[in-house]
């Protein structure tokens, strides 16, 4: 009778030995041999594969898109026209068609075309502006300058008419020509600033509604 106890003992340190063993087997399987972890591995993206960065679109400056600086009055070279942006959008299929105009002295007032006709990524047409110079020009007007400064005077403020020519940026072939008359007031045409000299020269500018109705078919029609 002595003996049995012991064979239970054993039997129980067996058994629990057994429920261990199947413990670790619940915990996720055999850890690998030597205790080295598994190899990491990498996400990569499908899109972002083999593509490299795409290169800057080339610009030109205004006076190589136009064929001379835009805004002053001068002989037009045709065979001076450079395209735009050489590597940019093509000039057709439906509209919008992306357009810049290109002007000399954008900052001295004059007009505009919407910002959102050229938006980023290239435009496909381009609006060169010159002075006409086979115009004949008469004073409409004067702007008078207050102030204490010796520069301080009256300016004139003559007529003026404006040669528009609509280049493809592409290419630079010549899409349409046309030209329309400055009508700017003398107060809306003289640089806003108390340091004119005097006798400094201004000339009527297009309005932007005027422009905007000449490119507008050309901005929005089918090529």
């Amino acid at each position: 009778m002595a003996g049995a106890p012991r064979r239970t003992a054993a039997a129980l340190v067996l058994a629990a030995g057994g429920l261990l063993a199947g413990g670790g087997c619940t915990s996720g399987g055999a850890e690998p041999s030597g205790g080295a972890e598994p190899p990491a591995t990498r996400s990569v993206d499908p899109a972002t594969r083999g593509f490299p960065t795409p290169p800057p679109v080339v610009t030109r400056s205004p006076a190589q898109a136009c064929g001379q600086q835009p805004y002053e009055a001068g002989s037009y070279d045709a065979k001076a026209v450079r395209a735009y942006t050489p590597k940019g959008p093509a000039y057709r299929g439906p509209g919008p068609h992306p357009v810049r105009l290109l002007r000399a002295d954008s900052g001295e007032g004059g007009p505009e075309l919407p910002h959102q006709w050229a938006p980023p990524g290239g435009v496909q047409l381009v609006v060169c502006e010159y002075e006409d110079a086979d115009f004949t020009h008469r004073q409409v007007g004067t702007c008078e300058y207050l102030g204490g400064d010796a520069l301080g005077g009256t300016s004139r403020v003559e007529s003026a008419r404006w040669v528009y020519r609509v280049f493809e940026a592409r290419t630079g072939a010549p899409v349409r020509e046309f030209t329309l008359p400055g009508t700017t007031a003398p107060e809306k045409t003289c640089q806003k600033t108390a340091l004119a000299p005097d006798g400094a020269l201004y000339r009527q500018q297009v309005e932007s509604t005027d422009l905007r109705a000449r490119i507008e078919p050309l901005y929005r029609g089918a090529r």
